[in-house]
């Protein structure tokens, strides 16, 4: 009898051993489908990229308001300060002078060297997979429910240094790589939108 106990008591207490740890932290979905929504904001910080052409660094100043968005760069690049504003479809860049019209991607190529798809750097810069793209792959959520790297479009990304914002947790660290080429974006400040 007194074995019976014994035995009962040390599984129920080797039962309570392996439960898995209660977990307040929030889900991907949930999270994902947060800050979908969250389509404006104002940015600040510092915009690296290597390419076997290339490579530099600039200050960043990132607007979005929906579909819309505006990019103030500038450092110490040699290009002074360049402003690209447009959509998902168009783009424009001025960089001192020069004023230049076409696509998002060959903008950002002309500036980076670089094949970022601009529209999928929206998404990207909140450490969400673009929803206009091939499915992400690899994905790795961390226990806080964000994501902390996938690979899209070849792009092998890493999200890091998360932080609570008034609209949800988002990434100050950006990392992505696609064969020799890569881009690093450091974030010192997400700002709520202009109104």
């Amino acid at each position: 009898m007194k074995a019976s106990i014994l035995l009962l008591s040390l599984t129920f207490i080797a039962s309570c051993s392996h439960q898995p740890p209660i977990s307040h932290t929030k889900d991907w979905n949930q999270h994902r489908a947060e800050l979908a929504a969250f389509d404006q904001w104002q940015l600040r910080g510092k915009l690296g990229f290597k390419s076997p052409e290339r490579g530099g660094s600039a200050n960043l100043q990132w607007s979005q308001n929906q579909q819309h968005y505006q990019l103030r760069l500038s450092g110490p690049m040699g290009v002074g300060n360049v402003l690209i504003q447009g959509d998902q479809t168009s783009a424009q860049m001025q960089q001192g002078d020069q004023r230049y019209v076409d696509s998002p991607e060959l903008l950002a190529a002309r500036f980076t060297g670089l094949p970022i798809p601009v529209d999928a750097l929206s998404w990207w810069v909140r450490g969400l997979p673009s929803p206009s793209m091939p499915k992400a792959m690899d994905l790795i959520v961390s226990p806080a429910g964000t994501a902390s790297s996938f690979i899209q479009e070849g792009w092998q990304l890493s999200f890091s240094r998360y932080r609570m914002t008034r609209d949800g947790q988002l990434p100050r660290k950006i990392s992505g790589q696609l064969g020799a080429q890569s881009f690093k974006l450091v974030i010192s400040d997400w700002n709520p939108p202009v109104k």
